[in-house]
């Protein structure tokens, strides 16, 4: 488990550098991303697991956090591919929050074979309660669920955010619009998620340029 968290951290990392190495290609033209799977706004919890299920094939299941699971009729989750996903949330996350819905990805697979992506959605529109409910915490570093919402409260007051993304030792999203100091982020981010940087000399410059290009916000813990 220790190793399989430590290769999920190095992963997560090397793809955010990776994602920087890649930006210049942009201008030569790459393929179209697929277009975003945008799904109605669902009646219902019970109406958005249906039309979920629909879209991807996959059966909803039983949603899991760090310590308990989530009651059926609160949240389901769904075992799909990365680009489903990424479509999922592109297209998705707006309707679904207009049900009072909050649809996210809590596991990635990083590329690994024969991993799939996890999706879930909550009865809930707040972000603050799904990070309480899956139990998202840095446990090596004491960082519990309640220290992650108040510190990502604090950097909201700052730089606006929308998540897309809450698992059990990461968190990641958007900026609304480009923070004023990437640098000053990028700092915060790995001094209250320092296992996102560990053993890379100097990743605060690449994290600051994704940052302040790419408006990303993401943060995992051993």
């Amino acid at each position: 488990m220790k190793t399989a968290a430590l290769a999920r951290v190095s992963f997560a990392l090397a793809g955010c550098l990776l994602a920087l190495a890649a930006g210049p290609a942009r201008a030569e033209g790459p393929a179209s991303p697929a277009a975003p799977i945008a799904l109605a706004t669902p009646a219902s919890l019970d109406a958005a697991v249906a039309a979920l299920e629909k879209a991807t094939g996959a059966k909803g299941a039983r949603l899991h956090g760090r310590s308990a699971s989530v009651p059926p009729a609160e949240g389901r989750s769904f075992e799909v591919d990365s680009a489903t996903a990424g479509r999922l949330l592109a297209g998705s996350q707006a309707p679904f929050r207009k049900a009072g819905l909050f649809l996210f990805r809590y596991e990635r697979a990083f590329g690994i074979a024969d991993e799939k992506d996890q999706v879930a959605v909550l009865a809930t529109t707040d972000w603050r309660a799904v990070i309480r409910r899956m139990g998202t915490a840095g446990a090596t570093r004491g960082v519990t669920s309640e220290r992650i919402v108040a510190w990502l409260e604090a950097l909201q007051a700052d730089e606006p955010f929308e998540l897309t993304e809450v698992g059990v030792d990461y968190v990641a999203g958007r900026f609304v619009t480009a923070p004023k100091d990437p640098s000053a982020v990028a700092r915060r981010v790995a001094e209250f998620a320092p296992d996102l940087v560990r053993g890379h000399k100097d990743p605060i410059a690449g994290l600051a340029d994704l940052i302040g290009r790419e408006r990303m916000l993401y943060l995992i813990w051993d």
